[in-house]
C-alpha cells in the first residue's frame, strides 16, 4: 500500500513525502514512484503518525482484561479503531488465582493474537504489591506483601507479565524488583508512599518508571519530594502520566515535560471499560464507578481509572499543556514502545508496524490507517 498526501512525523520532524508498506510494514518512505496494481491511500493532508503505544490500560469500550480473553480481544478490536498499534492489557487487584486466570487470558492474545486488531505486547500487572494506605480504587483486601512466591503462584502457566507496578517501600520490594529485572520484567513505582531516597534506592535495584505519576503516590513537597519528586529528579526513572485534564492540571502536565522531556515520559490511558462508551454506570473489578463529566469515580468520589484514549492525551499535551507536538508525539509513541522493547512499534521507520494514526492540523483524531496483511 502507498500513503500519499500525508505529513509524516519521522526521526522527530515533519515531512511532506509519500511512505509505502509491503505485507504490514513499513518498506519505504519517500519513494514517489506507483507501483503497477498499488493500492493508494490518500492522507488528505494530515498529520501521519505511528500508531500510538498504551502500556497502561485496564479495559476499552466495555471489556476488562480481568474477564478473560475474549474481553483482552475485544479491546483489541476497539483500540485500533482509535489510532493504538499495541497495548498492554493492566491487571488491577483480584484474588491469586482470579489474577491468574486474567494473566492466561491475556497469554492466549500474545501466542495468537487478534486479526485486525492492536497487538497485545504483553500484561502489566498494576497488584497486588502495593501501599494499602494509597490504594486509590484497588481493592485493599487483595493486595499483600511482595514475594516471588506470590508472584509465581499468580503468574503460573504464563510467561506474558512485561511490566510491573509496586510499592517499594513494602517489605521484599527491593527483592523482587532484582528477581523481575532478571527476568525481563518492567517495574514501575506507583501506590506508594515510598520516600524519595526509597525511590532512589528501589531504582538502584532496577526500578525504571513511576506509573501514573503524582496519582496515587506520596505529593510533591519541597523538603520530602516523594514519588513524584524522585521521579522527575532521577534520570533513570521514566514518568507515566494520564493527561485527561482531570488527574493532572495542565500546569503539571507541562512541568513534567519540561522536567523529562520527550523521552522521559509515556502518556497512558489508564482507561476503564466506560472509555469509548456514553456516561453512566460502569464496574471497576466489582466496584460501582460512576462517570460523569469525563471522570470516572467510584461511589466514595475517587477517581477510578481514567475514560482517555491515546490521541486525546496527545491532543491534550499539545492543546493545554502548550507542549511542542514534536516533543508530546514520542511521549504516546516511540518512548513508551522502547520503554518495553517493542522495537516494531512507535516509529515510522523500515520495518516497523504499518498502523498509522491521522490528526488534523487541530490536533483533532482523523482515523487509524492499518495496511497488515494488504499488498
Amino acid at each position: 500500500m502507498r500513503l500519499i498526501n500525508g505529513i509524516l512525523f519521522v526521526d522527530g520532524q515533519f515531512i511532506r513525502a509519500p511512505l509505502r508498506t509491503e505485507s504490514g510494514r513499513i518498506a519505504s518512505v519517500g519513494e514517489a514512484e506507483q507501483l503497477p496494481g498499488e493500492t493508494v491511500y490518500d492522507c488528505k493532508g494530515h498529520y501521519v503518525l505511528p500508531g500510538f503505544v498504551d502500556i497502561h490500560i485496564h479495559a476499552y469500550g466495555g471489556a476488562d482484561c480481568m474477564r478473560g480473553e475474549e474481553d483482552v480481544r475485544r479491546m483489541s478490536r476497539g483500540l485500533l479503531s482509535t489510532g493504538t498499534a499495541a497495548f498492554m492489557p493492566t491487571t488491577m487487584s483480584a484474588g491469586i488465582q482470579e489474577t491468574n486466570a486474567a494473566l492466561r487470558g491475556i497469554q492466549a492474545v500474545c501466542d495468537a493474537q487478534e486479526a485486525g486488531g492492536a497487538a497485545v505486547l504483553g500484561a502489566h500487572m498494576e497488584a497486588p504489591f502495593l501501599n494499602v494506605s494509597y490504594k486509590g480504587a484497588q481493592r485493599g483486601e487483595c493486595l499483600l506483601t511482595p514475594s516471588p512466591e506470590a508472584y509465581e503462584e499468580m503468574t503460573a502457566g504464563t510467561r506474558c507479565v512485561r511490566m510491573m507496578t509496586l510499592a517499594p517501600e513494602l517489605p521484599g520490594a527491593i527483592g523482587l524488583i532484582r528477581m523481575l529485572k532478571e527476568n525481563g520484567v518492567v517495574t514501575c513505582a506507583a501506590h506508594s508512599g515510598a520516600t524519595a531516597e526509597e525511590v532512589h534506592v528501589a531504582a538502584d535495584a532496577g526500578l525504571t518508571q513511576i506509573t501514573h505519576l503524582f496519582n496515587a503516590q506520596t505529593p510533591l513537597h519541597h523538603r520530602k519530594p516523594g514519588v513524584p519528586g524522585a521521579g522527575l529528579a532521577d534520570e533513570r526513572l521514566l514518568v507515566q502520566m494520564i493527561a485527561d485534564g482531570i488527574h493532572l492540571h495542565p500546569d503539571v502536565l507541562r512541568i513534567a515535560a519540561l522536567c523529562k522531556g520527550s523521552r522521559g515520559v509515556a502518556l497512558i490511558s489508564d482507561s476503564m471499560e466506560a472509555a469509548g462508551l456514553p456516561e453512566g454506570e460502569y464496574d471497576l473489578g466489582g466496584q460501582r464507578v460512576i462517570v460523569k463529566d469525563g471522570a470516572a469515580r467510584l461511589e466514595s468520589g475517587v477517581l477510578a481509572g481514567s475514560t482517555l484514549v491515546m490521541h486525546r492525551a496527545l491532543s491534550n499535551m499539545i492543546r493545554l499543556a502548550h507542549v511542542k507536538p514534536e516533543e508530546a508525539i514520542p511521549m504516546a509513541t516511540s518512548t513508551p514502545a522502547d520503554s518495553v522493547g517493542a522495537t516494531a512499534y512507535g516509529r515510522i521507520k523500515t520495518g516497523a508496524a504499518g498502523i498509522f494514526a491521522l490528526m488534523d492540523p487541530e490536533w483533532n483524531f482523523a482515523g487509524a490507517v492499518d495496511t497488515r496483511g494488504k499488498p
